[in-house]
């Protein structure tokens, strides 16, 4: 998988189901080299620390943890923290 753009849409799996997002900013972690911050806009029930999968459209997934949760009416942005393969 490789690093998401803005406006890209990913496809995230959790305890939910499957939802849509809509990346809205790509960050560096400070807390790991390798690590990234995504920002995405999406729906479905969210919590903080919880651990959901990124799909890339070849059907592999990646982890990632939900950082933060900013609800806005139905949508909610939310930040997950990842490493991408190189």
């Amino acid at each position: 998988m490789k690093k998401p753009k803005i406006d890209d849409k990913l496809r995230l799996l959790g305890d939910f189901g499957e939802t849509d997002a809509i990346c809205v900013e790509v960050l560096k972690n400070p807390a790991t080299e390798e690590g990234v911050l995504l920002k995405v806009m999406t729906r479905g029930s969210f919590e903080q620390g919880q651990q959901v999968w990124i799909v890339d459209r070849d059907g592999s997934k990646v982890g990632a943890t939900v950082e933060n949760v900013l609800e806005q009416t139905m949508d909610s942005e939310v930040t997950l923290s990842t490493v991408l393969p190189a």
